[in-house]
């Protein structure tokens, strides 16, 4: 194991080889050469000191001659809770030259460790066109005679070329004499990563883009970002300064640093393609005295294409798009409540997966439940996990102890290919209080009765009866007169004491609507995108739940435009609806698709519009 290594690993080094015991691996110094190029093949064993170690089975190797072998022999110790561990580290290192081009495969290598086998990773080679002066083979001159003058010229390109390797140069892919190099691919690349190349809609995909180099590297400008289009994209990680690592990609030790991390969600079915990240470096590449003077290079990664199947068409009802593993919870934060006081309901849906998408199902409440407001707030981890989390605002009107089912929605599982349900634990709700009702009539007693009379429903005179039947006298017709006054200043009065009902209503929503728009304005102000659209979305939610009646914190929005009055919806169902679209891609879009919405003529638009349709609204609901 290298030193660099093991210096990173001395808490822990002695539990390593107690667990693993030995690590063999084997590298090569580049895999593009030219035909008749050296390429080092080293092979390295750790394990413990007292381990007996064979020498690697090499066999055949296919297109390649080895010319030159040795071996190395290092012991390290470390200081791990209270008493030194021992471990060796030998190296067996072969120089093959290239004897065919093409693609090249060093096959896996055995190495015999205390009586187990253990076997190397195969590596590939490119092997381009011929050098000029490629190392000799025994060829030769006269019916495969050795000429002398060729093989000493071979000897001292052979010479030549092995000197250039240990002061930083050589051809097909290493470093000239001046360092720089002929493969830049010797500086440095970009490499894309992803954890999968087949996805459904709405599937999780991690991508990372990695720096991977060989010399050091002085600055890094990145030229551009991916686009990503086709995705849902969210920020996972995000590198402000480069943290190598040590890493061996086809055989070739690198050192590679993370730049950007994403969570990545396809949009629709078919071809999707996650485009190239695109960087300047300056670089120090190796020479003789160590690193020589600097380079710079562009380098951009491969774009991957990923193939997106949709979900089946077999959908439940509560089905909204949530593509992973979830899991939900729900509280009543304070457990217990009081008659006529608002008491917070808090549903937590969690796992992997984009928990963004996910709406809130249906509360079965109990009709005594007043549904008040209803706040969302979404995020996603470093970890690759989110969650969406609902405050759901109600208030009880009656004392009693409710039963509230699960809350229960359903969801997609992509290893599983099926559609399943998560549901959350059923609840039970204390509320205690006296219901605020209207008192009830006294009884009457009349004289010289035996108890009390029940009230009863006043009865309007049938007039048609007592014209009718009765001799139209005075006193009869004072009585058909006071009772037709009677009548209509009855009906004068429900009517206006209906109009006075709602008027208050009316006015409670404007200024609902008042207060929530000075919210608004302020996140604006503060370019909290994200909580603008909520916040809008909450407030449309919420004065439509009022006017249609149906509470609004559960409700699908067709539903409640429904049980709104038909002036209302004939004249804006199609603006509320366009307005929520906004609102709902500035709270959950990716953020290249709501650069544009947030363009500050754009933004003072999206506000005053939405203000007045939902005043508009509330003067329709009371004509």
């Amino acid at each position: 194991m290298r030193q660099s290594v093991l210096s990173l690993m001395l808490i822990w080094s002695a539990a390593l080889y107690a667990a693993e015991g030995v690590e063999v691996t084997a590298t090569i110094d580049r895999n593009q050469i030219g035909l008749g190029d050296v390429v080092h093949l080293v092979v390295s064993v750790s394990s413990k000191d007292s381990s007996n170690v064979g020498d690697p089975k090499i066999g055949g190797l296919p297109g390649f001659e080895v010319i030159n072998s040795s071996t190395g022999y290092e012991t390290r110790s470390s200081y791990d809770n209270g008493r030194f561990v021992t471990s060796q580290s030998r190296t067996f290192t072969y120089m093959l030259a290239a004897a065919r081009k093409g693609a090249m495969t060093i096959p896996e290598i055995a190495v015999d460790v205390d009586g187990q086998t253990y076997r190397t990773k195969p590596i590939h080679v490119t092997v381009s066109d011929a050098r000029k002066n490629p190392v000799a083979r025994g060829g030769g001159r006269g019916q495969g005679q050795p000429d002398p003058f060729q093989q000493m010229d071979d000897m001292e390109e052979l010479f030549q070329q092995m000197l250039q390797r240990r002061m930083g140069g050589g051809a097909g892919g290493g470093m000239a004499m001046d360092g720089a190099p002929v493969n830049p691919n010797e500086a440095f690349f970009i490499q894309a990563d992803v954890d999968k190349k087949k996805a459904f809609v709405g599937e999780q995909i991690t991508a990372n883009f990695y720096l991977v180099t060989r010399g050091q590297i002085r600055d890094i400008d990145t030229l551009k970002y991916p686009d990503l289009k086709g995705f849902w994209k969210e920020d996972l990680e995000m590198a402000t300064r480069l943290n190598f690592e040590n890493v061996v990609i086809e055989g070739v030790p690198y050192q590679r640093a993370l730049l950007v991390s994403y969570a990545l969600f396809p949009i629709k079915p078919g071809k999707a393609v996650i485009d190239t990240y695109k960087a300047k470096c300056t670089v120090l590449t190796p020479s003789n005295l160590g690193f020589g003077r600097p380079y710079q290079f562009t380098k951009a990664s491969r774009p991957i294409d990923i193939e997106v199947q949709d979900v089946p068409a077999n959908r439940p009802h509560n089905y909204t798009g949530a593509v992973g593993s979830f899991r939900v919870t729900a509280q009543f934060e304070p457990p217990t409540g009081v008659v006529n006081q608002p008491i917070t309901l808090r549903v937590r849906f969690d796992g992997q997966g984009n928990a963004k998408l996910i709406e809130l199902p249906n509360l079965q409440l109990p009709p005594s439940f007043e549904l008040y407001d209803q706040k969302s707030q979404a995020k996603f981890l470093k970890d690759g996990t989110s969650f969406k989390e609902f405050e759901v605002l109600i208030i009880p009107r009656e004392p009693g102890v409710f039963k509230i089912p699960a809350v229960t929605i359903a969801t997609f599982d992509p290893r599983a290919q099926k559609f399943t349900e998560v549901s959350s634990q059923p609840l039970d709700l204390s509320v205690s209080g006296t219901a605020t009702t209207a008192a009830p009539a006294q009884a009457q007693t009349v004289p010289g009765d035996k108890g009390p009379v029940a009230p009863s429903e006043p009865q309007l005179p049938s007039l048609a009866t007592e014209i009718g039947s009765r001799p139209t006298s005075a006193g009869a017709q004072i009585a058909i007169t006071a009772a037709m006054y009677c009548f209509a200043f009855g009906f004068l009065g429900i009517y206006g004491w209906r109009k006075l009902r709602h008027k208050p209503k009316k006015l409670s929503l404007k200024l609902v609507l008042k207060r929530r728009m000075g919210t608004v304005r302020s996140l604006v102000a503060a370019k909290d995108w994200r909580k603008v659209g909520v916040e809008l979305t909450n407030t449309a939610y919420y004065i439509l739940g009022q006017l249609s009646e149906q509470g609004g914190a559960n409700q699908e929005l067709n539903r409640l435009l429904e049980h709104t009055p038909p002036s209302l919806r004939n004249e804006l169902a199609t603006p509320i609806q366009k307005l929520l679209a906004q609102c709902e891609a500035l709270s959950f879009a990716p953020e290249t698709l709501i650069v544009d919405m947030t363009e500050k003529t754009k933004m003072d638009k999206l506000i005053q519009e939405f203000d007045k349709v939902m005043s508009r609204a509330i003067e329709l609901a009371e004509i």
